[in-house]
């Protein structure tokens, strides 16, 4: 599981299928915090390529419902940083 969003790289170049997944994320009965690593696009995910941006945010446990992973994912779609992000 993954989202679709365009970005832009930390050196300004557009990514307009950039591939943004959970590499990580640890907490406590009250809230986690999640890493995400966002591609270029999914060829360069698979490819090993570098990120072009990582990103690491902290989501309430009362806001997940459902699936973990999944839940996660659905919260991230809320963010700024993810707007107009897909599943993918």
């Amino acid at each position: 599981m993954a989202l679709r969003l365009p970005v832009e790289t930390q050196f300004g170049v557009p990514a307009p299928e950039a591939y943004a997944r959970i590499t990580n994320f640890s907490g406590t009965k009250d809230q986690i915090q999640v890493q995400v690593a966002i591609h270029y696009d999914e060829s360069a995910r698979h490819s090993n390529m570098s990120t072009v941006k990582e990103n690491a945010h902290y989501i309430g446990m009362e806001d997940l419902k459902g699936d973990l992973i999944p839940a996660i994912y659905e919260v991230l779609k809320t963010f700024s940083d993810y707007e107009g992000a897909e599943d993918c």
